[in-house]
C-alpha cells in the first residue's frame, strides 16, 4: 500500500475531530470550513449580511470571471 493511503487513513479521522471542533467553537478556520464562500468574499473586501445569497454571490463570481 502506497505510504500517502497510510498516512491518509491515519491522519484522515484526526483532521475530521478537528475540523468538527473548530465549527463548534466557531473559531475562524471552522467557519472557513463550512463556509469556504466567507474566505473568498474576505479577499474581495466584501462584507457579508444577511441578505447575502446565491444572487449576490453568482454577481461575484461574474466579476472574477470577466475582471
Amino acid at each position: 500500500m502506497a505510504d500517502w493511503v497510510v498516512r491518509w487513513r491515519r491522519l484522515g479521522p484526526v483532521l475530521g475531530r478537528k475540523r468538527v471542533e473548530d465549527i463548534h467553537r466557531r473559531t475562524a478556520a471552522g467557519i472557513r470550513a463550512v463556509i469556504p464562500t466567507a474566505e473568498l468574499f474576505r479577499h474581495l473586501n466584501v462584507k457579508l449580511s444577511p441578505e447575502s445569497g446565491l444572487v449576490q454571490q453568482q454577481a461575484w463570481f461574474k466579476k472574477l470571471r470577466h475582471g
